[in-house]
């Protein structure tokens, strides 16, 4: 690439080291096969085929998606194995599920009785069987049903209906992906993996039978992958990576930054720059400068940060 090449760019820009997110996604397709799970990326951070279809030919099994939407999308662009990890709510949404799962396999999660009714009631007007699987809280407290007897109860329900199949369960441990502590973290993994693998016996042990676990991120799926009884890991932020993901999983470059061009000087070592809220997200904590890691941010708006350089 001709080294004036960020000149020819209308900034802001989002840009991708192509050497940086193969070796990102080799290197896990490499810890998933070496582990004996299988590997199935979650695309909601980089929601893009050419990428995920990078991730299969590396050695992933299938994709997980957040929406209905996504689903589509990937399977537009031949993907044929995919998992929304959410519940699909809205009777519309169902309707496209039941469309979608006609041309590729496409499973769903579950967590209530209504939704189950739902599903299985759209699904056999569609003459669909649905693959579900159950989603569990294991001590994030977003979503998911309580481990357990109660998930037991939801599996026999499930059971009852005439077009849908139980598959599996799905367990993310996604609360415990900022901490620091190693020990800790390993710790803690452990112990929400031994919540899922604890349900599937006892589903097992009552007449169902369930080899399938789905679980992790990529901030903790080194652990939940050597927990005895889980199958398949989820990590969806590593092929592209962030300062929050380097902190815990530093095995991951980051291959995804912001090119923005500075437009003004508005002060003594005081800048302006082209890439302000709309370009640079902040949920997790004020963006970092690749070539300028002392630069304090001043403030951010939707198109422009101000920044202070120092040294």
């Amino acid at each position: 690439m001709a080294k004036n090449w960020k000149d020819q760019i209308s900034t802001p820009a989002l840009i991708v080291d192509y050497e940086k997110l193969k070796k990102n996604i080799d290197t896990m397709a490499k810890f998933a096969k070496e582990n004996n799970v299988f590997l199935r990326p979650h695309i909601k951070t980089h929601k893009c085929p050419e990428i995920g279809k990078m991730q299969l030919k590396a050695g992933a099994n299938g994709i997980c998606v957040a929406r209905v939407g996504e689903a589509e999308v990937f399977a537009d662009n031949g993907f044929d194995d995919i998992l929304i990890a959410n519940e699909v709510i809205v009777p519309s949404q169902i309707q496209r599920v039941m469309e979608l799962s006609k041309r590729c396999l496409l499973r769903v999660c579950v967590d209530s009785e209504k939704n189950i009714i739902d599903l299985n009631r759209i699904a056999k007007k569609n003459e669909v069987n649905l693959e579900v699987l159950i989603n569990l809280d294991v001590g994030m407290g977003r979503e998911g049903y309580e481990p357990g007897e109660p998930t037991l109860k939801l599996a026999k329900k499930i059971a009852e209906m005439q077009n849908l199949t139980l598959v599996g369960l799905q367990a993310y441990e996604g609360h415990l992906t900022p901490m620091m502590n190693l020990e800790q973290k390993k710790t803690q993994t452990e112990e929400c993996m031994k919540k899922a693998v604890d349900t599937r016996d006892l589903l097992n042990n009552n007449g169902f039978d369930i080899d399938y676990i789905s679980t992790s991120g990529s901030g903790t799926y080194s652990y939940a992958a050597k927990v005895k009884g889980i199958t398949e890991i989820q990590p969806g932020t590593y092929p592209l990576s962030d300062h929050h993901l380097l902190r815990v999983s530093p095995e991951f470059e980051i291959a995804a930054t912001v090119l923005g061009t500075i437009s003004n000087q508005t002060g003594k070592k005081l800048f302006t720059v082209d890439a302000g809220l709309k370009a640079v997200p902040t949920g997790d904590g004020k963006p970092e400068f690749k070539e300028c890691p002392k630069c304090k941010i001043r403030v951010m708006s939707e198109e422009h940060t101000q920044f202070k350089a120092i040294g």
